[in-house]
């Protein structure tokens, strides 16, 4: 049975759509507030197919679904009863920007790796001084032809960067990735395409602008842009799902597509794209007033702001700057991003080093450390130092040494070239050795501070791949979250629990309120409120971690996540951190769950023990494993 299928069904045993006064979801249950509990047939909806169990909780339904399916049910329910009552999603501000970048980013990773190669090759042969002071093309002319076309391959993936992003981002929003990237292309195409006759409505000469509503659209570059396509996303998918709330059938798939491009195309030329680039000048503007009115505590400034402004797009707008700088005599701009990209380099190269043979980790650190070393860090800042975030933080500070230093020093770039290690080729006569010199401080600060920081984590246990060799894979044991006293599972207040409704279930009443890995494996939910976690292991298992029961009532109070959807994680990593004395004090009962909601073939159950146990202590195992035994 389908989402919708099933809330229509929960919708009649819940006395029809109009009995519906709200409707939330937590890790494994769509909770309902009906306006008259009378109406409620709670027997109806434990029959109803996918329903694991039904039950009434003060005045609110509780129907369990099932971590894989209630965010789809809880959806369909809340769009029957014509209710929009969701929780909004918590948690750190920063850390969710993060997160959403690293997700939108991530499925670009190869795109971004063969682009930046490729670059950085036609780079190191079309760029003089590298080998000498003509460029290799110049030397070997029969090479010009083959370096412009791996030059025009590797480039178009930033130039046309809005495509491929939009395409990433609005699935990640939940709208259709072919919409987003139309909108992509929409923002990198409309140059070229108002200037090409072959559209004679839109045709401009080159020197006439294109003015609406006081806005001069084509004044507006948005090639190698990122926030603004993502900005503009994000706004595109709650717009189809708006238009599509309020059609159906062929009108559906005719209306929707078209009025969502349509006012998303309006929202983003006209408000957000000249908005997000207003900001991505301003912050380029304020980078020259900091270097030029404060001295070496300026350089490092702006050094400490240059990658994240790249995460962000938006140091798309020092170009005309550095432009500028160098038509007057040169730029500070070149040697601080050369600098930066160097200390992301090596803090990749610190990952590679410190990761596991055979880890997706150390395989994405050995691809993106050469582009970044060459001048293009995307792929190893999105594929490495920001998902990993303390290495990110520590090429940062890296690279803020090191402009503090090319301040001190003056040193200044003479043309624009490859901001890497090659990048002496462009630099002023005189001033080559303390560029060198930065860079390899940048390098050797970054490189440090992550092996360090990479050994550290090892030391406690926690690699940063993730990874634990005897616990990764199929595991013969699911272990304890929290060291504390067992607790009788039957015995649990809350029915559904305390019949297994969700898959064997362990419980241990926590001594602490440190909650850690059951499981090797990824990190594939994280709720809203923070009290649950789901991981799925190599093998396929789903394991659930459930802090507390109805405690969902919370909506993050008292709960800390240190990890978010997508990472890996091995057995005994912390997963969160929950306020227990706060829990008791709202009269909810603290007791945390481990649950296997998927198996596959096998069968778990729960592994006799003593009565107190510890954090790593194997709780449930599959039948007929020696644990069990």
């Amino acid at each position: 049975m389908d989402a919708t299928t099933m809330a229509d069904a929960i919708l009649a045993a819940l006395g029809g759509a109009g009995n519906v006064r709200g409707v939330t979801h937590c890790a494994t249950r769509v909770r309902v507030d009906p306006a008259e509990s009378a109406r409620v047939d709670v027997t109806a909806l434990a029959r109803i197919p996918g329903v694991l169990a039904a039950q009434v909780v003060g005045d609110r339904v509780q129907i369990v679904v099932g971590p894989g399916r209630v965010e789809a049910v809880s959806g369909a329910v809340r769009r029957g009863a014509g209710s929009a009552t969701a929780p909004a999603h918590r948690g750190r501000l920063s850390a969710r920007t993060v997160g959403v970048l690293v997700d939108v980013f991530t499925p670009l990773l190869p795109a971004f790796v063969a682009g930046g190669l490729l670059t950085a090759l036609h780079n190191v042969l079309a760029g003089p001084g590298v080998f000498g002071d003509t460029a290799v093309i110049d030397t070997l002319t029969w090479l010009r032809g083959p370096v412009a076309l791996v030059g025009l391959v590797g480039a178009a993936v930033f130039a046309l960067l809005p495509v491929l992003l939009g395409f990433s981002a609005a699935g990640r929003f939940g709208g259709s990735p072919y919409l987003g990237a139309a909108m992509g292309a929409a923002l990198v195409a409309a140059p070229g395409l108002t200037a090409d006759s072959a559209l004679p409505a839109i045709h401009l000469t080159p020197e006439t602008g294109w003015v609406i509503a006081g806005v001069d659209v084509l004044a507006i570059d948005y090639q190698g842009t990122v926030v603004p396509i993502i900005a503009i996303c994000f706004v595109l998918a709650r717009l189809e799902r708006f238009f599509a709330r309020r059609t159906s059938g062929s009108a559906r798939l005719l209306l929707v597509p078209l009025l969502t491009l349509l006012t998303t195309g309006l929202l983003a030329f006209l408000v957000l794209g000249p908005a997000l680039r207003f900001l991505g000048d301003a912050a380029a503007q304020g980078m020259e007033w900091l270097y030029t009115g404060a001295g070496v505590l300026g350089g490092a400034l702006v050094g400490a702001v240059y990658s994240p402004l790249v995460v962000t797009g938006l140091h798309q707008g020092l170009i005309a700057i550095e432009l500028g700088l160098l038509s007057t005599g040169g730029s500070f701009i070149f040697p601080i991003a050369a600098a930066a990209n160097v200390a992301q380099a090596a803090a990749s190269l610190a990952v590679w080093l410190c990761a596991r043979r055979g880890t997706r980790l150390r395989a994405l650190a050995a691809t993106a450390t050469a582009p970044a070393a060459l001048g293009i860090a995307e792929p190893a800042m999105f594929g490495v130092t920001l998902r990993l975030r303390v290495p990110f933080l520590i090429a940062v500070g890296a690279t803020a040494v090191s402009a503090a230093l090319l301040a001190a020093w003056r040193v200044e770039a003479v043309t624009l070239g490859a901001a890497g290690l090659l990048g002496f080729a462009s630099i002023a006569p005189g001033s080559v050795g303390p560029f060198l010199a930065c860079l390899a401080v940048s390098m050797l600060l970054s490189f440090g501070g992550t092996l360090a920081w990479a050994r550290w984590r090892r030391r406690r246990g926690r690699p940063i791949d993730g990874e634990d060799p005897r616990r990764s894979g199929d595991e013969t044991a699911i272990l304890s979250p929290v060291a504390g006293r067992r607790v009788a599972v039957e015995s649990l207040a809350d029915q559904a629990f305390a019949a297994s409704a969700l898959g064997p279930t362990a419980a241990v009443a926590p001594e602490s309120g440190l909650i850690t890995a059951p499981v090797a494996g990824t990190v594939s939910a994280v709720a809203a409120t923070a009290h649950a976690y789901g991981i799925t292991t190599d093998g396929g298992t789903e394991v659930l971690v459930h802090i507390g029961i109805d405690t969902v009532r919370l909506n993050g109070d008292g709960f800390r996540p240190l990890v978010r959807a997508g990472d890996r994680v091995a057995a005994g990593d912390p997963l969160a951190r929950a306020d227990l004395d706060a829990i008791v004090a709202a009269e909810l009962d603290p007791v945390v769950l481990t649950i296997v909601t998927e198996a596959g073939a096998r069968t778990f159950a729960p592994i006799d023990g003593e009565t107190r146990v510890v954090a790593g202590t194997p709780v449930l195992g599959p039948v007929g494993s020696p644990e069990n035994i």
